[in-house]
């Protein structure tokens, strides 16, 4: 019954806010989970993404020349790459929060004055 009460509540409030609060809510479920998909690479999986490129530069035998310079810059991009995945995706979702509460405001009094 609890648990109802709490669910009944939930889609009450989500009712009152409107469609605009729906995609406020969807927007801030994935982005909480862009999150912590990073927080758990950077717990989990980095080291063993930066342990394999150090790993792969380390059994070279010529590590002196260009081609080689070239290679182990590959191998910093590529871990690189790793790091900064859906970054610029939680950036752009932090940017648009905003933007979606004014529009919900204004699309809440445009309602009320109707």
């Amino acid at each position: 019954m609890y648990l109802e009460d709490i669910l009944d509540f939930i889609f009450r409030f989500m009712e009152q806010g409107g469609t605009v609060l729906w995609f406020i809510a969807l927007l801030t479920f994935l982005m909480w989970t862009l999150v912590f998909e990073r927080f758990w690479y950077f717990k989990t999986g980095l080291r063993g993404d930066i342990d394999s490129a150090i790993n792969v530069w380390e059994s070279r035998r010529e590590r002196k020349s260009w081609n080689a310079k070239q290679i182990r810059q590959a191998l910093i991009s590529q871990a690189t790459v790793k790091i900064n995945a859906n970054l610029a995706m939680i950036q752009t979702m932090v940017a648009l929060a905003p933007l979606f509460g004014l529009l919900g405001t204004v699309t809440g009094m445009i309602e009320v004055f109707n």
